[in-house]
């Protein structure tokens, strides 16, 4: 193995990381991320690391907390590694380590490395390391088997994340790969809570399923934390055990690309449906309208998060609605609808250029003011968005009792209409003065930038609690007698948005240069 050439890639992976922070951008990014981080890093280590460890102890159930905590935090790194993509990023791929005088062992391993020793994984380390200390210090742990067990958990956790990571991505490759996802994604969110009233009707299935999960890697890592003899060590050959199939796992998804199942055909077609919305805008915009539709049709993750948006608002719908009263459905539904109609669209809609490289030239080459392609590609988001609105609606009807109230309906309606313009005219300003370059083909991670984050988050943050603060303090607001009082709010959203859309014209076009700069990569 080639350890020194290694080790200078890894210096090199964090001399790129460094430089990002360096702008003002990155500079914020790396301000909010370290506070959150901070504040994240003190609550789970208050309530995950010592504090757990002497809850285990006084409770005489240690091996079962350490069990519990580690679990959790095996599947929050997997989940939030592939969601937000953090400690996943391709930094050196194969193409470019090819360059490097490395076998095909050594690429793997830079890669791998380079991607293992991201801060984000840190942060679960330090987690397990604080479990692990806790229950040492407190006399009910081992320390050297307990500190071999947190090291094999963390590189199982790693190896999981990517295998999770590869085999999303290929599956999104494959036609159909879209909607056997998303079912996946829902059976994952029901299933836990079809299968808690089940267990608790019969606990013999909750003990059939603990032996069984005592194969996992976080039971093997607890069983080593707790025992410094023989069932210590059978936890510690359970992890390696994983690591080994793991890494076999990942080696054969490397090898073995998909193979699409269909032929793609070459034919042009001039009347697809995409270009009968297009046009529906005119002739001057009609085609440009179908350009930027078709832009979003064929992106993997806008189809994912389209058809995954309103099972998963709706799910939020339903948990979040305990002790609002008898509209309770109602009140947080004035929130999610709004977040449904941008939820599918908001990767590429707030970073319209950030996903077409050096093509952006081309938009100026055209015999149009190039404004229009602005316009355009937020006319295309939005018609994308609003026709989530009379499915959300119809939903909505079917299956909640009152559903059919013609008011409550009519407010959703409003409430819809005003989130879909408001968020994508918002959308239109991240576009020009935050954009970023990202990769269309990528299926999960995050490649939003900073005002990306803060317009999806802070607009997710927004619908789920604006209706409960105003169903506490202005309960009259979100009643269905007052209807009357939202039917100026699409008026209101429809003028921000085309005021938006009237002064981002000539801005788009000074901007050039800088957006040229970013989407190319050169910045």
């Amino acid at each position: 193995m080639n350890s020194a050439l290694i080790g200078e890639l890894v210096r090199l992976r964090y001399k790129l990381l460094w430089a990002k922070t360096r702008s003002r951008n990155g500079r914020i990014a790396l301000f909010l991320a370290g506070y959150l981080l901070l504040v994240m890093l003190v609550a789970l280590l208050s309530t995950g690391g010592f504090g757990a460890a002497m809850l285990a102890v006084r409770s005489g159930k240690a091996e079962a907390i350490a069990r519990g905590v580690l679990s959790v935090l095996f599947l929050e790194a997997v989940l939030a590694a592939n969601i937000l993509g953090f400690g996943m990023s391709a930094i050196f791929s194969e193409t470019e380590l090819r360059r490097y005088p490395l076998t095909a062992a050594d690429r793997r391993t830079a890669r791998h490395l380079t991607g293992i020793l991201d801060p984000f994984w840190f942060l679960f380390l330090a987690l397990e390391l604080g479990l692990m200390v806790g229950l040492y210090v407190l006399g009910a742990g081992s320390f050297w088997f307990g500190l071999l067990g947190v090291l094999l958990l963390f590189a199982a956790n790693y190896l999981l994340a990517r295998v999770v990571g590869l085999f999303i991505d290929q599956l999104m490759q494959r036609k159909g790969g879209a909607a056997i996802l998303l079912a996946l994604i829902m059976i994952l969110a029901f299933v836990p809570a079809l299968a808690g009233p089940v267990i608790r009707e019969n606990p013999a299935i909750l003990s059939a399923l603990l032996l069984r999960l005592q194969y996992t890697p976080p039971f093997g890592a607890a069983a080593a934390m707790i025992h410094a003899d023989l069932a210590g060590a059978r936890g510690l050959g359970i992890t390696a055990a994983w690591i080994l199939g793991l890494g076999a796992l990942l080696v054969w998804l490397e090898k073995r690309p998909p193979q699409r199942q269909t032929t793609e055909s070459v034919k042009i077609e001039w009347d697809s449906p995409f270009d009968r919305v297009g046009a529906l805008f005119g002739p001057q915009m009609g085609p440009l309208v179908g350009h930027w539709l078709r832009f979003y049709g064929r992106n993997n993750r806008t189809r994912m998060l389209y058809l995954l948006a309103l099972p998963l608002l709706t799910f939020v719908t339903f948990q979040m609605s305990e002790r609002l009263g008898p509209y309770r459905y109602f009140i947080i539904a004035l929130g999610t609808i709004p977040m449904a109609t941008f939820l599918g669209t908001s990767r590429i809609s707030v970073n319209q250029f950030g996903y077409v490289g050096g093509a952006f030239r081309r938009y100026f080459l055209l015999p149009i003011d190039p404004a229009a392609t602005l316009r355009a590609a937020s006319y295309a988001a939005v018609t994308i968005g609003a026709s989530v609105l009379p499915i959300a609606l119809l939903a909505f009807a079917i299956l909640v009792p009152y559903g059919g109230d013609a008011r409550i309906l009519l407010m959703l309606l409003c409430s819809g209409v005003t989130g879909l313009f408001v968020l994508n005219g918002l959308g239109v300003w991240v576009t020009l003065f935050n954009p970023r370059k990202g990769n269309y083909n990528s299926n999960f991670g995050n490649d939003l930038s900073l005002g990306g984050n803060i317009l999806l988050i802070g607009g997710m943050m927004l619908a789920m609690f604006l209706p409960r603060l105003l169903h506490k303090f202005q309960p009259a607001l979100v009643s269905p007698e007052s209807w009357w009082i939202w039917l100026p709010l699409p008026l209101l959203a429809v003028v921000f948005y085309r005021a938006t859309l009237k002064s981002a014209g000539p801005i788009f076009v000074t901007r050039r240069e800088k957006l040229l700069a970013i989407v190319e990569g050169r910045d």
